[in-house]
């Protein structure tokens, strides 16, 4: 698995706020530093957003040299739909496009159209399959990963369609071949990410598929490139993005665009967490899909963007108002082709599939834990270097980690 959160442990203080905030726990301190267990890390991106001391870095990607972007005879670039709420409103798209055209790239394929098809794969498969409720999302990489390492047992409720950014490379590198008669290697393709957990999406997918991206550049590396050549671009040449597949970076968007009315819409790692233990705890069987988005407002939010996310999705609510919504829906008939054909589908590698999810074993191994965790104090203090009294308990569960490394049981002479 490729890594894309940096710690440098020169700028780490010890002050705990990242290992309180971690959604998976997989942060511990050791020697008085953070330590990142990448087995349990999901790439939210959340221990970037809160460190004071700028600790945690997204990888510094040389896009340009280390993926060796000149080697490819043609370069497709992937728009993720938050990249036109970058920048101030009313920008015009066909700037945007142009800007990024002149990073050196021959094609920009927007991934608003991907959204829009994915959307009525959707609605599709919720219409066709009744049994499983709620259905939840697989847009958000980091989410997915959530419910991998959190909650197994609700992998079976993730409605196994691939995310509008794997769609929108299929489709536009097949344009590529066909129309410059070129062969897969000879094209790159570049998808221009919100957020860190694109990036393990592309190197490490849930799914048994080949995602078709070949890098993700995040946009806060170029973002003062495209700016630049944002306000000197006169050029008009540019295709207008799907306004249904552009609601996608917001939250909602998703279940919007697929004409859904009974879904659940949750935003942000906190309320995710809620959410499924509302879904494992059996109590929202009677909601159709649940759609979750890892960061604050969607998309809009990830930790690539550089504006704020309640002023991103202002900008991105001007286009939906403001855009005629001129350039159509998707071609019907393509849809229907590529959906009987199983293109939006996809499975679980054999090792995350939910029926390898033993309930007994489980059951057993969370009675050891809670009987460890009984013998500790509870007070969630954080001096043992895991973030929870539980989270310590787990460790020792797992040979990580010993009873004796919590300080107040060392004070009270019991262990």
């Amino acid at each position: 698995m490729n890594f894309s959160i940096m710690l440098d442990k020169e700028k780490c203080k010890c002050c705990t706020n990242c290992m309180k905030r971690c959604p998976t726990q997989a942060i511990r301190l050791v020697d008085g530093k953070a330590f990142i267990n990448n087995l349990k890390c999901i790439h939210c991106g959340e221990c970037v957003k809160v460190c004071p001391y700028g600790a945690y870095t997204p990888e510094s990607i040389e896009w340009c040299e280390e993926m060796h972007f000149s080697s490819y005879k043609y370069k497709i670039a992937i728009s993720s739909t938050p990249l036109y709420g970058q920048f101030p409103k009313g920008t015009d798209i066909c700037k945007v496009q142009n800007a990024v055209l002149k990073l050196g790239f021959d094609y920009v394929y927007d991934a608003s159209w991907a959204a829009e098809m994915v959307a009525l794969a959707i609605k599709r498969k919720i219409d066709e399959e009744k049994s499983i409720r709620p259905f939840i999302s697989t847009n958000c990489p980091a989410a997915v990963r959530l419910i991998k390492n959190r909650y197994p047992s609700l992998m079976d409720h993730l409605i196994l369609l691939k995310e509008p950014m794997v769609i929108a490379a299929m489709i536009a590198r097949e344009k590529a071949k066909t129309k410059f008669n070129l062969k897969d290697e000879e094209i790159g393709v570049f998808y221009i990410s919100p957020c860190p957990a694109k990036l393990l999406a592309v190197t490490d997918p849930v799914g048994d598929y080949n995602p078709c991206v070949d890098w993700v550049i995040p946009l806060n590396t170029i973002y003062g490139e495209l700016y630049r050549e944002i306000i000197k671009c006169d050029d008009k040449l540019c295709s207008y993005p799907s306004l249904k597949g552009t609601k996608w970076a917001v939250s909602g968007g998703q279940s919007e665009s697929a004409g859904l009315t009974n879904y659940i819409a949750v935003n942000g790692m906190e309320n995710i967490i809620q959410i499924l233990d509302e879904i494992e705890n059996g109590n929202l069987s009677n909601v159709d899909f649940v759609e979750t988005l890892a960061c604050v407002q969607g998309c809009v939010g990830g930790t690539f963007n550089v504006l704020n996310p309640f002023i991103a999705q202002s900008n991105i609510n001007y286009i939906l108002s403001s855009t005629k919504d001129e350039s159509l829906n998707v071609d019907s008939e393509r849809f229907d082709e590529m959906y009987d054909e199983g293109i939006f589908k996809f499975k679980l590698k054999a090792d995350e599939n939910p029926s390898k999810f033993s309930m007994k074993e489980a059951v057993v191994k969370r009675e050891k834990i809670k009987e460890i965790y009984d013998a500790l104090p509870g007070l969630d203090c954080g001096s043992c270097g895991a973030p929870t009294c539980y989270a310590h308990a787990e460790d020792v569960y797992n040979n990580e980690s010993t009873l004796y490394d919590c300080v107040v049981l060392r004070a009270n002479g019991k262990v």
